[in-house]
């Protein structure tokens, strides 16, 4: 969670704030319900529940007072789960599963990144697996590929802060000397200029709002490209097919 959380330090280093993002074990006396301390907190469940970011804002100003995220093992046991399920690595006595956990490590080091966006400000962006994993704050389906015959689960998830990211906190924490306005406006279109794409809740969720770039749970720009990814394949000499 900590790695995870520590990636944001990279979109403000970007527009020149040095180490101004940082993340630190809580003191033990400290409450965490203290409106002083920015807390992410870790909820030891066995049951279904939400992971979350929220924020405390100063209803005059918009200003950020408290940020609070809440994430569950749960989670762990899942994506473990997801692996060990894919992979069947228990055959003839192989008892490796490491895979299996370093995919649930990956996955919670992406999901800590992803709430604590949301307690700085940001939005979904369901187009981001459009982009190259351009955004923390999309839904990140596994990304899985065959490698020697054998599920590769090394790329599963991405690593560190991504380009959309780096612009969503530049538009809301860069300081400007003078026409912020149109340098605001600038940070847009360069953005989209580069082929950058926002697509939110509204327009992914609904019924009514499908939107070809905005579907959760996806990866690539081609959705009909990424059901070829995994082709069918031989193990122990049954015909299988992912999708």
């Amino acid at each position: 969670m900590l790695d995870g959380a520590r990636w944001w330090n990279q979109a403000f280093e970007a527009i020149g704030y040095k180490d101004a993002f940082q993340v630190k074990m809580l003191p033990e006396s400290a409450d965490p319900l203290d409106v002083r301390y920015n807390v992410i907190q870790w909820v030891h469940r066995s049951t279904r529940g939400w992971s979350y970011g929220g924020s405390i804002s100063d209803p005059r100003t918009g200003e950020i007072i408290k940020g609070h995220v809440s994430l569950g093992s749960l989670r762990i046991r899942q994506d473990f789960l997801i692996a060990q399920a894919l992979q069947a690595p228990y055959a003839n006595d192989n008892t490796d599963d490491d895979f299996a956990l370093q995919m649930a490590l990956a996955r919670i080091r992406q999901l800590s990144a992803h709430e604590i966006g949301h307690t700085l400000g940001f939005a979904h962006n369901f187009a981001a697996s459009t982009n190259d994993r351009a955004s923390v704050m999309d839904y990140p389906h596994p990304k899985l590929s065959l490698k020697d015959n054998k599920i590769d689960f090394s790329d599963a998830y991405g690593v560190g802060i991504g380009e959309w990211d780096k612009v969503t906190v530049a538009y809301a924490y860069r300081e400007f000397v003078n026409d912020e306005d149109n340098q605001l406006q600038k940070i847009l279109n360069d953005a989209f200029a580069k082929g950058l794409r926002y697509i939110s809740d509204q327009d992914a969720r609904p019924k009514g709002g499908a939107h070809a770039y905005g579907h959760l749970w996806d990866n690539g720009s081609d959705l009909s490209d990424e059901l070829n990814i995994l082709k069918p394949f031989s193990f122990s000499g049954v015909k299988n097919s992912i999708t």
